[in-house]
């Protein structure tokens, strides 16, 4: 009798396992992939959210506030809403009257916001910071020309909401502008597709 030799035999059943033993380990390598991006892609899309929430409360309060002070007896009761927020007048000599009713758009007209968010403040504007409950500070820096109060509520992320409201005459306001934007951050992390 011949001893039988120790070698294992790979029939077709052991090599279809053996095949998908395989795609499944690649697919559970591929799944773990997807879920980790799909999770940094939430929080990043959470922030944003927290982020947009909390500068529109903010200037939502500030509307309210000057809405409020407009109703209970005009430009004192303003003055005083504003100056709580940092808003301040612009200059009252002739020439500064007269280039600001210059560079003051009209009614209807769109306003440019060029401001840098997060820094200081521009000349005839004011700075300052409200401590919010989700912890985030918000910058607040404006100016009021009289006729138009301009703020602009900032984030240190770069996440900037401006708005521009105008002073009727029969102490009622127009919202003239209500903007949010994000300041582009280019910290070198993405990923480049095509180099070109």
């Amino acid at each position: 009798m011949a001893k039988p030799h120790g070698s294992v035999r790979i029939g077709p059943i052991s090599l279809f396992t053996l095949i998908i033993i395989l795609c499944l380990a690649v697919l559970a390598v591929l799944s773990l992939t997807t879920a980790r991006a799909e999770l940094s892609i939430t929080e990043r899309q959470a922030q944003t959210t927290t982020e947009t929430y909390v500068l529109e409360t903010a200037g939502q309060e500030f509307v309210a506030a000057v809405d409020a002070a407009l109703a209970e007896g005009g430009s004192s009761a303003l003055d005083e809403v504003l100056s709580t927020y940092g808003v301040t007048e612009a200059a009252a000599d002739a020439e500064a009257v007269a280039g600001a009713s210059e560079a003051a758009p009209a009614a209807g007209e769109t306003i440019e916001d060029e401001s840098v968010s997060g820094a200081t403040a521009d000349e005839g504007g004011s700075l300052m910071v409200i401590e919010c409950p989700a912890g985030d500070p918000v910058t607040v820096t404006g100016s009021f020309d009289g006729s138009l109060i301009t703020a602009t509520f900032s984030l240190e992320s770069g996440r900037t909401l401006a708005v521009a409201l105008r002073i009727n005459d029969n102490d009622t306001y127009r919202i003239e502008q209500w903007k949010m934007t994000t300041q582009w951050t280019d910290d070198g992390t993405g990923e480049n597709l095509w180099l070109g």
